[in-house]
């Protein structure tokens, strides 16, 4: 039976949580994450960022020519992190098709029109980016830790997201640990905050409380205390992101160190596009990646399969599942912009994964 949301809550995460809504699969996925580090406040003229304008009409041409999904994010500057007149660019790529975490580039740049062309190298003519090599950081030993506290988009991250983002910041950011804590703008899953980015990894969580970081980022614990804030693994999709999260649980923390490759390989619940999706699996191309990746988002179930190899090639095999639709809950995408607004609740589909089997040595 479903719970009754509070009928006085103006917060959409408040709701979400109450109500069991399970975060797990709700990390969009992405080839590529360009960070900007933009002061303070965001609010409409934020979207008209010159980098953020150009990658957004951009965006359609790499899709459809390309087969490339970007995400921007925006962080505030950090007094110390922060150096004046430069403008900071942090760039996350997928590698191949097997990996752990996203290859990381860092640069500081003296102007917004610098930037933009540093864009288009990356994005269409990587072999040129030795040109930009004076504005390089060497930061591939650092851990970006984003935490979404964009009040403009929703009052959740602002009310739930400040607190966390003032903890991890005051007691987890350290040069010694080689972590670094920022505020971010909307990177989607408000109904999750306080909700937060580990990157190069790539990982999303939400719901977060105080008793949760410790384990979230000295990476130690029993992960079935973590299981209900993991949001999911941006490398992959929903179908993939679900199944990954129960895998992790067996495998404990070594599974972060693992290469990962995973495949849809039946789908249900889609009447004709299920043959169309079964020609598209024929295609070796992003472009058909990501039309299958559409029509999959309809399906009732799918069955996955995710080969893995640890970095010196000792431990390998794949793991093969159902992930399946089970039930709903009540929750809301946002929060009520104030008191005298009412939530707009709906129902949201629940998943679970059966028949996880590990194959080893395939």
């Amino acid at each position: 039976m479903l719970k009754n949301p509070v009928n006085d809550c103006r917060y959409c995460s408040v709701v979400s949580k109450a109500n069991g809504e399970d975060p797990l699969g709700s990390a969009e996925h992405y080839d590529h994450w360009f960070v900007f580090e933009v002061p303070r406040p965001w609010g409409e003229e934020l979207w008209h960022y010159p980098p953020l304008e150009h990658l957004m009409k951009l965006s359609t041409k790499l899709i459809l020519q390309k087969g490339i999904i970007i995400k921007v994010v925006m962080i505030a500057p950090d007094k110390e992190y922060s150096i004046p007149e430069q403008n900071r660019l942090i760039h996350y790529y997928r590698p191949q098709k097997m990996f752990a975490e996203f290859e990381k580039q860092e640069y500081l740049l003296p102007n917004l029109e610098q930037v933009i062309n540093l864009l288009d190298t990356i994005l269409f003519s990587p072999k040129q980016l030795h040109k930009f090599n004076n504005y390089y950081q060497e930061t591939k030993h650092i851990r970006d830790i984003i935490v979404c506290t964009h009040t403009k988009v929703d009052l959740a991250c602002g009310r739930f997201g400040t607190p966390i983002y003032q903890k991890l910041r005051k007691h987890y950011a350290s040069k010694d640990n080689n972590i670094r804590v920022w505020q971010s703008s909307h990177f989607s899953g408000h109904q999750f905050a306080p909700t937060l980015i580990d990157l190069p990894v790539g990982r999303l969580w939400g719901h977060l409380e105080d008793d949760t970081l410790s384990p979230l980022i000295y990476q130690k614990g029993d992960l079935k205390e973590l299981r209900p804030y993991y949001r999911g693994w941006t490398g992959w999709e929903k179908w993939l992101q679900i199944a990954e999260g129960e895998i992790w649980l067996r495998e404990n923390w070594e599974w972060l160190n693992y290469q990962k490759q995973g495949w849809i390989v039946d789908v249900g619940g889609i009447g004709i596009k299920k043959i169309i999706f079964g020609i598209l699996k024929l295609i070796p191309a992003k472009r058909a990646r990501i039309i299958g990746d559409r029509l999959c988002k309809k399906a009732s179930w799918v069955k996955v399969r995710i080969k893995f190899t640890s970095p010196d090639g000792s431990v390998s095999g794949e793991y093969t599942a159902k992930v399946e639709e089970h039930g709903e809950v009540i929750s809301a995408k946002d929060s009520a912009p104030s008191r005298n607004d009412e939530l707009h609740l709906q129902p949201v589909k629940q998943y679970r994964v059966t028949g996880l089997k590990r194959n080893i040595g395939s």
